[in-house]
């Protein structure tokens, strides 16, 4: 192979495998397993870009005095893709925002905040009740979603947060990770029993409200992308835009096991991701014991943008021993 066909195919390979690892919605493959799973960490990609680039670089200088000095060429034509990729991704990261990567206390809520939702997957219902009703209390949460939280700990933490909240619970099977809590404060409004997701495996709901004007609330957990559970994954994120879309003043949380980068999230109209409204779309939220700047965004709170206005975001320090951090959205209607 000539020299200008040899470094013509090493650019068209390291450019394709650049895009399919930093922006794979560009050929259709956001929602298959492999590049799904990658693009859903960008700043761990990010990170292995800079040292990566740092190694070719290095390979660039050892080859000047080298019998490889005949690679050269080609490992510059790689280091510039990795460069450039590794800076798009980066300006996707600043683009979504990284408002609050240090997780701490939940945003102070303005004098005309109409609502306050906390979604937090307990893991196997790992978190004790009183971890999870001090959250509930100390951030004022008036909605709060419980992926994978029993009947009973859901129960319990309305009674220690010191009541006044509705209780709702789903589960599909005997496993817990088929099982959602969802607490709703009577100062919302009342409700009436929980609608299950049809097409949903883990217990995602919505509950309608029967005092006007009160949100529709759907409580999502979606089947995470495993190469087993794919199709499921598509539909059941799919399936949680869909609600937030077609209900006015829908509020819509819990864990959808995506990000941004994925399909299903891709466009919410009417719908806006409380994170990414707010400045944070791009903070981890699991796993929770890895830094925000290197986690998957999977948690989310979506709400009607023709009835909702965000006016804060925030991604929770770890509580108990669940690989999710909490995520807490403030909302104010609008005019």
């Amino acid at each position: 192979m000539s020299r200008p066909a040899s470094l013509a195919l090493t650019t068209s390979l390291s450019a394709l495998a650049a895009v399919v690892v930093v922006w794979p919605q560009a050929l259709g493959l956001a929602g298959h397993y492999g590049p799904a799973q990658v693009v859903a960490m960008r700043g761990l990609g990010i990170a292995a870009g800079m040292a990566l680039l740092i190694l070719l670089v290095a390979a660039l200088v050892a080859a000047r005095a080298s019998r490889w000095a005949g690679a050269r060429a080609h490992l510059a034509v790689v280091a510039v893709v990795v460069a450039a990729a590794t800076a798009w991704s980066s300006g996707v990261v600043l683009w979504r925002g990284l408002d609050g990567w240090r997780p701490g206390a939940a945003p102070a809520a303005p004098a005309d905040c109409d609502l306050r939702v906390l979604a937090f997957n307990t893991l196997h219902d790992g978190v004790p009740a009183a971890e999870l009703a001090a959250l509930v209390t100390s951030t004022g949460a008036d909605v709060v979603v419980l992926p994978e939280t029993s009947s009973a700990t859901t129960d319990e933490v309305a009674l220690l947060a010191g009541g006044g909240f509705q209780v709702f619970h789903h589960q599909v099977d005997a496993g817990i990770t088929s099982a959602t809590g969802l607490l709703v404060a009577d100062t919302v409004g009342r409700y009436g029993p929980p609608e299950p997701d049809p097409g949903s495996g883990l217990a995602t709901f919505t509950v309608h409200p029967t005092t006007p004007g009160a949100p529709p609330i759907t409580a999502v957990h979606a089947y995470p992308p495993t190469r087993s559970t794919m199709d499921a994954w598509r539909a059941d994120t799919a399936a949680a835009v869909r609600r937030c879309r077609e209900q006015a003043g829908a509020v819509v949380a819990g864990d959808f096991n995506a990000t941004p980068d994925h399909p299903a999230l891709r466009s919410t109209e009417p719908c806006v991701d409380a994170a990414t409204q707010a400045g944070a779309g791009a903070v981890g939220t699991w796993p929770a014991d890895w830094p925000t700047w290197a986690g998957a965004p999977i948690d989310h709170i979506l709400a009607d943008s023709r009835t909702w206005e965000v006016t804060g975001f925030s991604v929770l320090a770890a509580v108990g021993d669940s690989d999710h951090r909490p995520v807490l959205a403030v909302l104010r209607r609008g005019s």
